[in-house]
């Protein structure tokens, strides 16, 4: 049922809520703002008594599925009749995903790119929603219906915050039903004549082609000669896959030359190969599609990997062999502070990384002017939780503010190897930063266990 706007609605609890605006509108119904922004309401299309009983039965499962500490808007009071629908906690501040993807009329494509974001932030916030994908599949929940409308972030672009919406239609992955889906992000074995369930699987293609769209601005399914073509039944049967991915290595035929063009300036190899399993090989064969939990890996380490151009403000995949942004072709690279982990080190850690049996995870990151924070698992732009701090750093001029936040004094190794300092809990250190590849360590000592080296090296930018 689509309401006239503003209006009142009355709640099972006798409350009254006034809807101010429609956040989105999907398969099943419409949600819409509450005034004060702390709640949003999901009103259902009209309904048969027996779908609303069918449907508050549902409410009543998922408000005792294990959803605790995950960024979802659980169901917390129902509307009364003669509507159908629920009250959910919404976050201030935030918008729909789907936002990031609607150039405002009158703007530029790329200059909506760039003020939402840009590509370093749409990875982290696709990272994000990987992760709480990965704890629900953990939990054996399967989420069913993934799409920009039922993903809320942070308004503010500095902000990477995530909060899903629509939880009425988590289930446990053997739970009986039909799965709810939005046909343009729902995976071709969930097509309406199809019997399998939502899965794990389903979840991860439906989030693969949110990351794709979200990335490229281009859907993977519809090509040139789909676009615009006002055919629905052709695009629904494309939506399940019944087209070549548009980037197919080997198939051009449903080629697109819409979007983000060439493709590689916002889907680096390793995101680039994970979509090809999913489009060109995991319409059909589910096995080959990666799991929501390798997307969130693949993800933050892209993410850690770009730049931010001084000039255009855009952020870019670090490549030593690109001497200038690749969008504005004004400003040439920035230096960057390599940072990486090396873990079971068998020698000295100092020695180039990739050799020697140690284990290693590296990332790219541009520190001028601005901090970043190493967690246990990832090398952020902020931190939401403050316990998994290890350290933070800021790059000013030629040194390197490193601050300890962990548990225990660590040791600062030189780049010629000596131990120059012992740095305590809470303190600051000062490392000059030079170009010449000259490699500062940390050491984190842990009892019983292997050491932990953090190592910081500086990658000169490009050519003045």
């Amino acid at each position: 049922m689509l309401l006239t706007l503003p209006c009142r609605v009355r709640t099972a609890s006798r409350a009254t809520l006034e809807l101010v605006r429609e956040l989105g509108r999907g398969g099943q119904g419409s949600v819409y703002e509450v005034a004060g922004g702390r709640h949003a309401v999901k009103v259902l299309r009209e309904t048969t008594a027996d779908q609303s009983a069918d449907w508050a039965q549902r409410l009543r499962v998922v408000s005792r599925l294990p959803l605790d500490g995950l960024p979802v808007a659980r169901p917390i009071d129902t509307l009364a009749p003669p509507l159908t629908g629920y009250v959910m906690e919404l976050l201030n501040g935030m918008v729909p995903l789907s936002q990031l993807n609607r150039v405002p009329s009158g703007a530029r494509a790329i200059e909506h790119y760039r003020d939402t974001g840009g590509l370093r932030r749409r990875l982290r916030l696709l990272a994000r929603v990987a992760d709480v994908l990965a704890a629900m599949h953990t939990s054996g929940l399967v989420y069913q219906d993934p799409s920009p409308n039922n993903i809320f972030i942070s308004e503010r672009v500095d902000r990477d915050q995530v909060w899903l919406i629509d939880t009425d239609n988590v289930a446990y992955a053997s739970a009986p039903g039909r799965p709810v889906c939005t046909p343009r992000y729902r995976a071709p074995e969930l097509r309406p004549v199809a019997s399998r369930r939502a899965d794990s699987l389903s979840d991860a293609f439906a989030f693969a082609v949110i990351a794709y769209e979200l990335l490229t601005q281009d859907h993977p399914f519809i090509g040139d000669e789909l676009y615009g073509a006002e055919d629905e039944e052709a695009e629904a049967e494309a939506y399940d896959g019944g087209q070549p991915f548009v980037d197919h290595p080997d198939d051009s035929s449903n080629r697109s030359t819409r979007g983000i063009q060439p493709r590689d300036l916002v889907i680096g190899p390793a995101l680039s190969s994970a979509f090809r399993s999913t489009f060109v090989d995991g319409p059909r064969r589910r096995d080959r599609r990666p799991g929501v939990g390798r997307w969130a890996d693949l993800l933050r380490a892209a993410a850690g990997a770009t730049v931010s151009c001084p000039a255009c403000h855009m952020s870019y995949y670090f490549d030593l062999a690109v001497y200038r942004c690749p969008w504005c072709d004004d400003a040439p690279r920035p230096a960057v502070l390599r940072v990486w982990v090396v873990v079971d080190v068998a020698g000295d850690p100092a020695d180039e990384p990739g050799r020697g049996t140690h284990s290693e995870r590296g990332h790219l990151v541009s520190v001028a002017g601005e901090e970043l924070y190493l967690t246990r698992g990832a090398v952020l732009g902020a931190v939401a939780d403050p316990a998994g701090l290890m350290f933070q750093l800021r790059w000013e001029g030629d040194r390197l503010k490193i601050v300890n936040h962990t548990e225990r004094v660590v040791d600062l190794v030189a780049p010629d190897g000596s131990e120059a300092r012992v740095l305590e809990r809470d303190k600051v250190a000062s490392l000059r930063a030079t170009s010449d590849r000259a490699m500062w360590s940390v050491r984190v000592v842990r009892p019983g266990r292997p050491d932990r080296w953090l190592c910081f090296a500086v990658e000169a930018g490009g050519p003045q």
